[in-house]
C-alpha cells in the first residue's frame, strides 16, 4: 500500500487554534458566580418558592389524612347500618362518642387524633 504524506487523516471537527486565557475566562466567570451565595433578592425569591411547595405538601398531606379517617368514619357508619347491635352496645358507642371533648372552631391536631381514636375504638368494639 503507498500512502502519500500529502493524504491526511479526517479531522475529527474544527481545532481550536485559539488557546488564549480569554476563551476559559467565561467558564472561570459561571464558577466564580456559582460559588458566591446567592444575593439576598434570589435568596428571598427561592425561599418563596420553597415556602409555596411546603404548603403544598401540607394540603396534601392534610387532604389524605381527612380522606383516611373519613372513610374509617363511613365504614363504621355502614357497619352499625347493617348489623343488629343489641341495645348495650348501642349505649356504649354512644357513650364513647358523647364523651369526645373537641373544639372544632380552635382547628387543633389533637382534636382531630381525639376523633380518630374514637372512631378506631368503636370499631374495635364492634369486632367484639
Amino acid at each position: 500500500m503507498n500512502i502519500s504524506r500529502s493524504a491526511k487523516a479526517p479531522s475529527s471537527g474544527p481545532k481550536n487554534t485559539d488557546a488564549s486565557p480569554s476563551s476559559a475566562a467565561p467558564a472561570r466567570k459561571i464558577a466564580a458566580a456559582l460559588t458566591r451565595p446567592p444575593t439576598h433578592k434570589r435568596s428571598r425569591e427561592i425561599l418563596v418558592l420553597e415556602l409555596r411547595r411546603l404548603r403544598a405538601l401540607f394540603i396534601e398531606i392534610a387532604e389524605r389524612y381527612v380522606a383516611n379517617v373519613e372513610g374509617k368514619s363511613a365504614a363504621l357508619i355502614k357497619t352499625v347500618e347493617e348489623g343488629k347491635l343489641s341495645a348495650a352496645t348501642v349505649a356504649e358507642l354512644l357513650a364513647g362518642i358523647r364523651d369526645l371533648a373537641v373544639k372544632p372552631q380552635k382547628g387543633r391536631r389533637k382534636d382531630l387524633a381525639r376523633i380518630e381514636r374514637t372512631i378506631e375504638a368503636l370499631q374495635k368494639a364492634l369486632e367484639t
